[in-house]
């Protein structure tokens, strides 16, 4: 139980300090300086945090952090100088707290623990940078109390029970990695958008963005999914793909190159790509309304159904609002020619060579 208890801090040191490294040395130091906790017997490699000069640095770097950590751009340039050091801090404080052990076991608990510091981290720096997309400093400001009331709590919890608080360090860790990816894929999208809006202002709109050469990787991945027949693109372009509701196949907030192919009337390839891999689909216009949806960052192509169960946005850059007009224009065409046509309208066609009058009737009538 000793084992597992003292695994459990480590597990709690090493998370914490993604989140502010200065305030865990801190708020441990001082509370081993001042006797509110004794790890002189169980943890003693701790009582070094203890110690009057190592107190009042990281209390200097906690106040340069409390009031850094609360200004939009400045708090993820602080994240960005810490990358490096909060992994390093809170390896050196899991192996601290395990004390004297065998140098290929110290190395195995760094790696770990710097893993684990770096995920914790990397949420933290991911959600500051979702966050500073917003013009207001409150969310900041929220975040970054938060932030610490999140420390302070998990550092009281581990001194009451540390299974406890190494299982909410677990939980969190898996959220962590759950939602890190997503983060910084919305990240992405933003600076994205925020650059072509950037350059919209000062540059004119390219008309010629709408063109039927892939890559060579595209063109292989799609020459593929076709059977091995060479692919015949109309026109493609690069887009962001937005809101995904009830559309199988795509990834929210990733890149990818919208294909029109001469042979897939009625149906568009989607070449993309996600956590470093390329992925395809194939989208059906059947039933779809097709849409121009102009934003302040984008101009959006709108493709849903009028029930309202499904709907899928693609995003191309603010001031490509000719280009976003000649893909509707060309998607509703290709939609309308591979739509079947109505039963009487086939009666006349089947006839229209053998009875010319009757359908001079018809149409008269």
């Amino acid at each position: 139980m000793e084992i597992l208890e003292t695994l459990a801090i480590a597990l709690g040191f090493a998370t914490l300090a993604g989140l502010n490294l200065y305030l865990v040395v801190f708020v441990t130091g001082l509370a081993i300086n001042q006797g509110w906790v004794d790890v002189s017997a169980t943890y003693p490699d701790l009582m070094v945090l203890g110690d009057p000069s190592l107190l009042a640095a990281s209390g200097a770097f906690f106040a340069l952090e409390f009031f850094s950590d609360k200004v939009p751009w400045v708090d993820s340039l602080w994240d960005a100088i810490h990358t490096l050091i909060r992994p390093v801090g809170g390896a050196l404080l899991a192996i601290h707290t395990l004390g004297p052990t065998e140098p290929a076991f110290e190395v195995i608990i760094a790696l770990l623990a710097g893993g684990t510091t770096l995920v914790a981290h990397g949420f933290k720096s991911g959600t500051r940078l979702a966050l500073n997309a917003s013009p207001e400093p409150l969310t900041n400001i929220a975040a970054s109390v938060a932030e610490d009331v999140a420390v302070l709590g998990g550092l009281a919890l581990m001194s009451v029970n540390p299974i406890l608080a190494a299982l909410v360090c677990i939980t969190f860790l898996s959220i962590s990695l759950y939602l890190t990816p997503k983060l910084f894929r919305r990240i992405k999208a933003f600076f994205w958008l925020l650059r072509n809006k950037a350059f919209s202002l000062v540059t004119r709109e390219d008309e010629d963005l709408l063109y039927a050469r892939l890559s060579s990787s595209e063109d292989q991945l799609l020459g593929k999914i076709l059977g091995g027949r060479k692919a015949e693109p109309e026109w493609s372009a690069r887009v962001l793909v937005g809101r995904c509701q009830k559309v199988t196949g795509f990834v929210p907030l990733t890149f990818g190159r919208l294909v029109s192919e001469a042979r897939s009337s009625g149906s568009l390839h989607f070449l993309g790509r996600s956590m470093w891999r390329d992925y395809h689909t194939e989208l059906s216009l059947d039933g779809l309304e097709i849409t121009q949806e102009p934003r302040f960052l984008s101009e959006d192509i709108a493709l849903y159904d009028l029930e309202g169960t499904r709907k899928l946005v693609l995003r191309l850059p603010s001031g490509q609002r000719a280009m976003a007009n000649r893909i509707v224009e060309s998607l509703i065409s290709h939609r309308d020619a591979d739509m079947p046509l109505p039963s009487d309208r086939i009666m006349i066609a089947e006839n229209d060579s053998a009875v010319p009058e009757k359908i001079t009737e018809t149409a008269d009538v």
